[in-house]
Protein backbone atom coordinates (compact mmCIF):
# COMPACT_ATOMS: atom_id res chain seq x y z
CA UNK A 1 0.00 0.00 0.00
CA UNK A 2 2.79 2.42 0.83
CA UNK A 3 4.47 2.01 -2.55
CA UNK A 4 1.17 2.33 -4.40
CA UNK A 5 0.48 5.67 -2.78
CA UNK A 6 3.97 7.03 -3.11
CA UNK A 7 3.83 8.30 -6.67
CA UNK A 8 0.53 10.13 -6.39
CA UNK A 9 0.65 11.82 -3.03
CA UNK A 10 2.41 14.64 -1.27
CA UNK A 11 3.83 14.30 2.20
CA UNK A 12 3.55 17.22 4.61
CA UNK A 13 6.25 17.78 7.18
CA UNK A 14 7.77 20.48 9.36
CA UNK A 15 11.48 21.14 9.73
CA UNK A 16 12.73 23.81 12.13
CA UNK A 17 15.74 25.81 10.97
CA UNK A 18 15.86 28.14 13.97
CA UNK A 19 13.97 28.96 17.10
CA UNK A 20 12.24 31.84 15.35
CA UNK A 21 11.34 30.47 11.92
CA UNK A 22 9.95 27.14 10.75
CA UNK A 23 9.75 26.13 7.10
CA UNK A 24 7.14 23.71 5.83
CA UNK A 25 7.92 21.14 3.19
CA UNK A 26 5.85 19.32 0.58
CA UNK A 27 7.47 16.36 -1.15
CA UNK A 28 6.31 15.31 -4.62
CA UNK A 29 7.28 11.83 -5.76
CA UNK A 30 7.71 10.87 -9.41
CA UNK A 31 7.71 7.74 -11.52
CA UNK A 32 10.97 6.47 -13.03
CA UNK A 33 12.39 8.80 -15.72
CA UNK A 34 9.42 11.13 -15.32
CA UNK A 35 9.34 14.86 -14.57
CA UNK A 36 5.72 15.72 -15.42
CA UNK A 37 3.35 16.98 -12.73
CA UNK A 38 0.17 14.95 -12.35
CA UNK A 39 -3.32 16.38 -11.87
CA UNK A 40 -3.27 15.25 -8.26
CA UNK A 41 0.06 17.00 -7.71
CA UNK A 42 -1.43 20.25 -8.99
CA UNK A 43 -4.63 19.88 -6.97
CA UNK A 44 -2.76 19.33 -3.74
CA UNK A 45 -0.24 22.11 -4.42
CA UNK A 46 -3.17 24.46 -4.97
CA UNK A 47 -4.89 23.36 -1.76
CA UNK A 48 -1.81 23.31 0.45
CA UNK A 49 0.07 26.40 -0.78
CA UNK A 50 -1.36 28.61 -3.52
CA UNK A 51 -4.89 29.09 -2.20
CA UNK A 52 -3.52 29.91 1.23
CA UNK A 53 -1.21 32.59 -0.17
CA UNK A 54 1.87 30.99 1.40
CA UNK A 55 5.36 32.00 0.32
CA UNK A 56 7.47 29.40 -1.48
CA UNK A 57 11.16 29.93 -0.77
CA UNK A 58 12.98 27.05 -2.43
CA UNK A 59 12.30 24.20 -4.85
CA UNK A 60 14.75 21.28 -4.79
CA UNK A 61 14.90 18.48 -7.36
CA UNK A 62 16.32 14.98 -6.84
CA UNK A 63 16.71 11.69 -8.72
CA UNK A 64 17.56 8.13 -7.77
CA UNK A 65 20.90 6.49 -8.42
CA UNK A 66 19.92 4.37 -11.42
CA UNK A 67 21.52 5.49 -14.66
CA UNK A 68 24.52 7.76 -15.08
CA UNK A 69 25.11 10.75 -12.81
CA UNK A 70 24.84 13.38 -15.57
CA UNK A 71 21.44 12.05 -16.68
CA UNK A 72 20.19 12.02 -13.10
CA UNK A 73 21.35 15.59 -12.56
CA UNK A 74 19.47 16.70 -15.68
CA UNK A 75 16.35 14.79 -14.63
CA UNK A 76 16.36 16.39 -11.17
CA UNK A 77 16.65 19.80 -12.85
CA UNK A 78 13.64 19.03 -15.07
CA UNK A 79 11.56 17.98 -12.07
CA UNK A 80 12.42 21.10 -10.10
CA UNK A 81 11.85 23.22 -13.22
CA UNK A 82 8.36 21.79 -13.80
CA UNK A 83 7.32 22.77 -10.28
CA UNK A 84 9.03 26.16 -10.56
CA UNK A 85 7.17 27.02 -13.78
CA UNK A 86 3.84 26.12 -12.20
CA UNK A 87 4.43 28.46 -9.29
CA UNK A 88 5.71 31.32 -11.43
CA UNK A 89 2.59 31.02 -13.59
CA UNK A 90 0.62 31.92 -10.45
CA UNK A 91 2.65 35.08 -9.85
CA UNK A 92 4.46 33.70 -6.84
CA UNK A 93 7.21 35.62 -5.09
CA UNK A 94 10.88 35.08 -5.88
CA UNK A 95 11.76 31.40 -5.60
CA UNK A 96 15.18 29.79 -5.66
CA UNK A 97 15.61 26.53 -7.54
CA UNK A 98 18.14 23.81 -6.72
CA UNK A 99 18.80 20.36 -8.16
CA UNK A 100 21.04 17.61 -6.83
CA UNK A 101 20.74 14.62 -9.15
CA UNK A 102 21.32 11.44 -7.20
CA UNK A 103 22.91 13.24 -4.25
CA UNK A 104 21.20 13.34 -0.85
CA UNK A 105 19.23 10.07 -1.02
CA UNK A 106 16.17 10.09 1.23
CA UNK A 107 16.13 6.49 2.38
CA UNK A 108 16.76 2.85 1.61
CA UNK A 109 14.16 2.73 -1.21
CA UNK A 110 14.94 4.42 -4.52
CA UNK A 111 11.32 5.55 -4.85
CA UNK A 112 11.90 8.16 -2.13
CA UNK A 113 14.78 9.67 -4.09
CA UNK A 114 12.64 10.55 -7.14
CA UNK A 115 11.23 13.66 -5.59
CA UNK A 116 10.90 17.43 -5.51
CA UNK A 117 10.93 19.26 -2.19
CA UNK A 118 8.88 22.47 -2.01
CA UNK A 119 9.89 24.63 0.95
CA UNK A 120 7.51 27.38 1.99
CA UNK A 121 6.44 29.48 4.95
CA UNK A 122 3.71 31.83 6.09
CA UNK A 123 4.15 35.51 5.36
CA UNK A 124 5.95 37.20 8.22
CA UNK A 125 3.29 39.85 8.62
CA UNK A 126 0.38 37.47 8.14
CA UNK A 127 -1.98 37.19 11.10
CA UNK A 128 -5.45 35.83 11.48
CA UNK A 129 -7.73 38.82 11.73
CA UNK A 130 -10.46 37.52 13.90
CA UNK A 131 -12.33 40.81 13.88
CA UNK A 132 -13.58 40.10 10.37
CA UNK A 133 -15.61 37.11 11.38
CA UNK A 134 -15.47 37.10 15.17
CA UNK A 135 -18.39 35.30 16.76
CA UNK A 136 -19.97 37.10 19.68
CA UNK A 137 -20.62 34.04 21.79
CA UNK A 138 -21.64 36.11 24.78
CA UNK A 139 -24.75 37.51 23.04
CA UNK A 140 -25.67 35.01 20.34
CA UNK A 141 -26.86 31.43 20.22
CA UNK A 142 -25.04 29.84 17.30
CA UNK A 143 -25.12 26.54 15.50
CA UNK A 144 -22.74 26.18 12.59
CA UNK A 145 -21.68 23.27 10.40
CA UNK A 146 -17.99 23.21 9.47
CA UNK A 147 -16.91 20.69 6.87
CA UNK A 148 -13.27 19.69 6.83
CA UNK A 149 -12.42 20.18 3.17
CA UNK A 150 -9.68 18.19 1.44
CA UNK A 151 -9.90 15.38 3.99
CA UNK A 152 -8.69 12.08 2.58
CA UNK A 153 -8.71 8.65 4.20
CA UNK A 154 -7.05 5.51 2.94
CA UNK A 155 -9.70 3.43 1.09
CA UNK A 156 -12.00 1.61 3.47
CA UNK A 157 -9.91 2.59 6.48
CA UNK A 158 -10.01 5.15 9.28
CA UNK A 159 -6.44 6.25 8.53
CA UNK A 160 -5.95 9.86 7.44
CA UNK A 161 -3.78 10.30 4.36
CA UNK A 162 -0.78 12.46 5.35
CA UNK A 163 -1.78 14.92 2.60
CA UNK A 164 -4.79 15.88 4.73
CA UNK A 165 -2.94 16.93 7.85
CA UNK A 166 -2.94 20.59 6.80
CA UNK A 167 -6.75 20.47 6.54
CA UNK A 168 -6.98 19.22 10.11
CA UNK A 169 -4.58 21.97 11.17
CA UNK A 170 -6.92 24.52 9.58
CA UNK A 171 -9.94 23.00 11.34
CA UNK A 172 -8.22 23.21 14.74
CA UNK A 173 -7.32 26.86 14.19
CA UNK A 174 -10.91 27.61 13.22
CA UNK A 175 -12.43 25.85 16.22
CA UNK A 176 -10.21 27.85 18.56
CA UNK A 177 -12.21 30.91 17.54
CA UNK A 178 -15.18 29.49 19.47
CA UNK A 179 -14.18 29.47 23.15
CA UNK A 180 -16.80 27.89 25.38
CA UNK A 181 -18.60 26.17 22.49
CA UNK A 182 -19.20 22.48 21.88
CA UNK A 183 -18.10 20.50 18.82
CA UNK A 184 -19.74 17.35 17.53
CA UNK A 185 -17.63 15.51 14.95
CA UNK A 186 -19.72 13.54 12.46
CA UNK A 187 -18.25 10.92 10.12
CA UNK A 188 -19.79 9.90 6.80
CA UNK A 189 -18.97 7.25 4.20
CA UNK A 190 -19.68 6.92 0.49
CA UNK A 191 -21.64 3.79 -0.35
CA UNK A 192 -24.64 3.38 -2.65
CA UNK A 193 -26.86 0.80 -0.98
CA UNK A 194 -28.14 -1.87 -3.39
CA UNK A 195 -31.91 -2.38 -3.21
CA UNK A 196 -31.31 -5.90 -1.93
CA UNK A 197 -29.62 -4.49 1.20
CA UNK A 198 -31.93 -1.54 1.81
CA UNK A 199 -33.83 -3.37 4.55
CA UNK A 200 -30.87 -5.28 5.94
CA UNK A 201 -29.33 -3.24 8.79
CA UNK A 202 -26.86 -6.02 9.55
CA UNK A 203 -25.25 -5.66 6.14
CA UNK A 204 -24.73 -1.93 6.71
CA UNK A 205 -23.06 -2.29 10.10
CA UNK A 206 -19.50 -2.14 8.62
CA UNK A 207 -20.34 1.23 7.05
CA UNK A 208 -21.61 2.54 10.36
CA UNK A 209 -18.49 1.31 12.14
CA UNK A 210 -16.18 2.87 9.55
CA UNK A 211 -17.91 6.25 9.84
CA UNK A 212 -17.61 6.10 13.63
CA UNK A 213 -13.92 5.20 13.45
CA UNK A 214 -13.21 8.06 11.05
CA UNK A 215 -15.00 10.54 13.29
CA UNK A 216 -12.99 9.24 16.26
CA UNK A 217 -9.75 9.61 14.29
CA UNK A 218 -10.48 13.29 13.59
CA UNK A 219 -11.48 13.71 17.26
CA UNK A 220 -8.06 12.38 18.28
CA UNK A 221 -6.24 14.51 15.70
CA UNK A 222 -7.98 17.67 16.93
CA UNK A 223 -7.20 16.79 20.53
CA UNK A 224 -3.52 16.56 19.58
CA UNK A 225 -3.84 20.07 18.14
CA UNK A 226 -5.11 21.58 21.38
CA UNK A 227 -8.91 21.20 21.19
CA UNK A 228 -10.19 20.12 24.59
CA UNK A 229 -11.80 16.68 24.71
CA UNK A 230 -14.24 18.20 27.20
CA UNK A 231 -15.67 20.26 24.34
CA UNK A 232 -15.84 17.46 21.74
CA UNK A 233 -18.03 14.48 20.99
CA UNK A 234 -18.00 12.22 17.93
CA UNK A 235 -20.34 9.92 16.09
CA UNK A 236 -20.77 8.17 12.75
CA UNK A 237 -23.84 8.13 10.54
CA UNK A 238 -22.77 5.59 7.93
CA UNK A 239 -24.13 6.45 4.51
CA UNK A 240 -27.50 7.75 5.69
CA UNK A 241 -26.74 11.42 4.95
CA UNK A 242 -25.11 11.25 1.52
CA UNK A 243 -24.88 14.54 -0.36
CA UNK A 244 -25.06 12.68 -3.67
CA UNK A 245 -27.28 9.61 -3.60
CA UNK A 246 -25.73 8.29 -6.83
CA UNK A 247 -22.26 9.84 -7.15
CA UNK A 248 -21.04 10.09 -10.72
CA UNK A 249 -17.38 10.96 -10.18
CA UNK A 250 -14.62 10.98 -7.59
CA UNK A 251 -15.44 14.53 -6.51
CA UNK A 252 -19.00 13.57 -5.61
CA UNK A 253 -17.77 10.44 -3.84
CA UNK A 254 -15.36 12.56 -1.79
CA UNK A 255 -18.22 14.89 -0.89
CA UNK A 256 -20.12 11.91 0.50
CA UNK A 257 -17.05 10.58 2.32
CA UNK A 258 -16.70 13.65 4.53
CA UNK A 259 -16.25 14.71 8.12
CA UNK A 260 -18.35 17.54 9.50
CA UNK A 261 -18.09 19.44 12.77
CA UNK A 262 -21.27 20.82 14.29
CA UNK A 263 -20.44 23.90 16.33
CA UNK A 264 -22.93 24.76 19.05
CA UNK A 265 -22.65 27.90 21.17
CA UNK A 266 -25.18 29.35 23.58
CA UNK A 267 -25.64 32.54 25.53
Amino acid sequence: MKKALLFTTLFFSISSFSQQNSDLKLELFFDVNNSALTKQHLMLIDSAIIRKGLVVTTIKGFADSTGIASYNLNLSQKRAGAVFRYFTSHHSDSISIEYYGEQNPAGSELAYDRRVEIWFRQKVAEKIIEAEDKIQTDTLAITEKYEISNIYFLPDKAIVDPTSFFAIDDAAKYLKRFPGCKFEIVGHVNYVTPPSLANNPKALEPLQLLSEERAKEIYDQLAERGISIQDMTHKGVGNFQMVFKNPKNDQEKRKNMRVEILISCKK
